[in-house]
């Protein structure tokens, strides 16, 4: 049964530029449009380049995941339709195994692995481009589909309240989807209205994946059997945002009741505080401080359960991915521990200079005077090399390895370490233990020579405009 349509094909620039009404902010600022080739974005795309509401440039990521001949059609279409929209245009390729790598190591799927590498794609070449501004083509069908992926998932409030129409995704961009509101139905007839010329993606039909078994599979059985189930599923998660917006505010007034320590990253609230909320908001909190902690390491939300019970139960601390949660009568806190992240790496927090140990490693940070050489008879010059600047970064810092989508700000571009490893010439033994450095604004250094001294050539900085004549920071990683 084919349903009926709820918007008209010609409605569908009226929705986009809607979405600019109610977000004027957004109007005229220079937009990065994640540009597949596919009927979403091609649509997207030609709205956005004729209605001149925002400046465009055109982001094509390569994943690697499909047939070459296929890709290679696609390039040639994306290439050709930005030539007539008179658009510029980055393609990003993504080197072929890296998304199942990730995969492999974070156990999730092919399709979270290729979102979240995209996604990483699309930041950095926003930062290359001074823009601030993603946009996306997600579509109300896609809303629904997210919807009954996160369900299935047993997600919370936080995953059901479904994808925003407009967020913040860090480093001051915000993400966009103007076409959030409008059904693919409509986009359908849009497209095909206008005779745009899209590319057909061969995986989109693949029940391999998650997603286009619930596309292909649910979505229809419930067309058939619940025909309001689309308009009810929707009123839900909006009903759900709603709720979401009351325990944030909730959630923020408790924060501030958080005593946090900017150079020991360690964070704490009175237990006669923390034992008067609500569980949701003291599982958020434990989230949060994780977090501030451990960056992008995840945890379910029974294992922050588990780790609050035996508080409650009277245990007197728990670790916990990269941190241990302490109670005493008065407060309970939380601290970075070393803590290794995963089998094959390392990863470490370290709130300043000193001596660590765990297991087998030992991690020694020392502070000495810059180093100095003659410079052919005009005085002095500062060496290069000889650890990290005083003033180009800031504690607590993280040390570990290298995963995918790692990049650093050299010479005013951000570059990406495996490319980086690549140009050294390096095996991959020696790539996987690099060492990374990182701090709150992203990666400081990638380095080799904490590990081998004699690979003290290899190290690449994050750019930095202040003093060259202060302390370094110097680095030593036994045992990795």
């Amino acid at each position: 049964m084919k349903r009926r349509n709820d918007i008209s094909g010609k409605a569908v620039e009226s929705h986009v530029e809607a979405f600019f009404s109610k977000h004027p902010s957004m109007r005229g600022r220079e937009l990065l449009v994640a540009y597949s080739g596919g009927m979403d974005s091609s649509t997207l795309l030609t709205i956005l380049a004729e209605t001149r509401i925002c400046p465009l440039r055109a982001v094509h990521v390569v994943h690697n995941l499909r047939p070459a001949e296929e890709l290679k059609i696609e390039r040639k279409a994306v290439i050709t339709r930005c030539r007539e929209l008179k658009l510029p245009l980055t393609i990003a390729t993504i080197r072929s195994g890296t998304i199942e790598s990730l995969a492999r190591r974070k156990k999730i799927g092919i399709e979270a692995a290729a979102r979240e590498i995209r996604y990483g794609v699309l930041r950095r070449c926003a930062l290359r481009f001074g823009i601030d501004a993603i946009c996306t083509a997600h579509n109300a069908d896609d809303q629904l589909e997210t919807l009954l992926s996160r369900f299935l998932s047993s997600s919370s409030i936080d995953g059901l309240a479904g994808i925003r129409a407009l967020r913040s995704i860090g480093e001051g961009i915000s993400l966009l989807r103007p076409l959030l509101q409008v059904p693919r139905s409509a986009i359908e007839l849009y497209a095909d209205s206008r005779k745009l010329p899209f590319s057909s993606d061969s995986s989109n039909f693949s029940v391999d994946y998650r997603r286009n078994r619930i596309r292909h599979r649910i979505c229809p059985m419930l067309d058939r059997e619940f025909p309001g189930w689309r308009k009810g599923l929707l009123g839900t998660s909006a009903k759900l945002a709603t709720d979401k917006e009351a325990l944030d505010d909730i959630l923020g007034k408790a924060l501030e009741q958080c005593s946090f320590e900017t150079e020991t990253a360690k964070a704490s609230m009175p237990m006669e505080v923390f034992g008067e909320l609500p569980e949701s908001i003291r599982v958020k909190i434990l989230a949060r401080w994780i977090s501030n902690i451990a960056g992008e390491g995840r945890l379910s939300y029974g294992a922050l359960t588990s780790a609050l019970d035996a508080i409650s139960r009277g245990a007197s601390g728990v670790d916990i991915l990269g941190a241990r949660l302490r109670r005493s009568e008065e407060a309970l806190e939380i601290m970075p521990i070393l803590d290794f992240h995963r089998e094959d790496g390392y990863f470490f927090v370290i709130p300043s200079e000193g001596v660590y140990r765990a297991g087998p490693i030992e991690i020694s940070l020392s502070w000495s005077g810059s180093r100095k050489r003659q410079n052919g008879g005009e005085g002095e010059a500062i060496e290069p090399d000889g650890g990290l600047l005083e003033g180009s970064f800031s504690f607590p810092l993280r040390l570990r390895t290298r995963k995918a989508g790692d990049a650093i700000k050299s010479s005013g571009v951000m570059k990406r370490l495996d490319d980086v490893m690549k140009a050294w010439h390096l095996d991959s033994g020696m790539r996987n233990i690099a060492l990374v450095v990182e701090d709150g604004d992203g990666i400081v250094a990638l380095l080799l020579s904490p590990i081998d001294p004699s690979y003290r050539e290899f190290e690449k900085f994050r750019d930095y405009a202040g003093p060259k004549s202060g302390r370094r920071l110097s680095i030593s990683l036994k045992g990795a």
